[in-house]
């Protein structure tokens, strides 16, 4: 069984010593272990002998992963061994960041294949795949405006210390929405900031959208029609404090399968959108199932 355990070099938390630990712990389970690491250009590709692919790294290297595999059609088993800023997939899926009981209950659950694969549909961007969560509002400026060295050093933590530079300077976006509905409707709504949800949780523990599921049809559509200061911070408050964000007046979710999007003034059309935690270079102006499915490898403990 070959293992193609591809890396992200660039990840905040990224440690040479845990990547040698989880190859060893893959080869003590039988494996024949080949590296490769995740370029920013995305070009790079995944061999098609192999059995599995293992991404060590955050959701922006697995998005990267995902659309080589796309791009290429070479559709394999995919696990995600918890090695980035913020890991979303992999907290959603279960799986340890301890290499050896990573690579023990991933293997368990590659070889009893009934009870261990999850096919996720695939949501792109403009034909871009992403595998968590994509947003526009406040907390897409502080994506864009991260410090890297912070990130590096404090993870997570820099994105808050971004968000907090803000509110010197607070941006104030108006975007207009057409949501393709599960019921073949098509809905309009205006908004201050939006969030597409893919995974269950967003930026660490939190939830925005609580019936959200990789494993889901559809994405949801979480909808701010105000986002001043004070709503942003009612906003964070309900989710820090575990509640359903869509309780409060200003705040809307909606599940969906295909978006469209118009920026509705010069200031809006210059917003920053993050997709898994980093800065796209563009606006995206659709968002929709693709038809493809990405097949997750879930860990089986013994």
């Amino acid at each position: 069984m070959i293992v193609e355990l591809i890396h992200n070099p660039a990840s905040g938390t990224y440690s040479e010593h845990r990547l040698d630990a989880l190859s060893h712990a893959f080869q003590a389970c039988g494996a024949q272990v080949r590296l490769g690491r995740t370029e920013s250009d995305g070009l790079f590709d995944i061999l098609p002998d192999c059995d599995l692919v293992c991404v060590s790294g955050g959701d922006g290297a697995l998005r990267l992963v995902v659309a080589s595999m796309a791009r290429t059609k070479i559709l394999k088993p995919l696990c995600v061994f918890p090695a980035g800023t913020v890991n979303l997939v992999a907290r959603e899926l279960g799986y340890s960041d301890d290499p050896e009981i990573f690579a023990r209950e991933v293997m368990a659950g590659y070889l009893d294949k009934e009870k261990s694969r999850l096919a996720a549909p695939m949501v792109a961007f403009d034909g871009h795949p992403f595998v968590a969560c994509l947003s526009a509002g406040p907390d897409g400026q502080a994506v864009a405006r991260h410090d890297p060295a912070l990130k590096k050093r404090f993870g997570g933590a820099a994105y808050g210390w971004a968000l907090i530079r803000l509110l010197g300077n607070w941006p104030q976006f108006r975007f207009s929405l057409a949501l393709d509905m599960s019921d073949e409707t098509t809905d309009h709504l205006n908004c201050s900031a939006f969030y597409v949800i893919k995974a269950r949780h967003y930026a660490g523990n939190w939830v925005l959208a609580p019936a959200a599921r990789l494993g889901s049809r559809h994405f949801h559509v979480l909808l701010l029609t105000r986002a001043r200061r004070r709503d942003f911070l009612r906003f964070i408050t309900q989710i820090a404090l575990g509640r359903d964000p869509a309780r409060l007046d200003f705040v809307e979710c909606v599940p969906a399968y295909r978006l469209t999007m118009i920026a509705k003034d010069e200031i809006s059309r210059s917003a920053a959108f993050q997709a898994d935690g980093d800065t796209l270079e563009t606006q995206p102006h659709e968002i929709r199932m693709t038809g493809q499915t990405v097949t997750y490898c879930l860990p089986l403990a013994d």
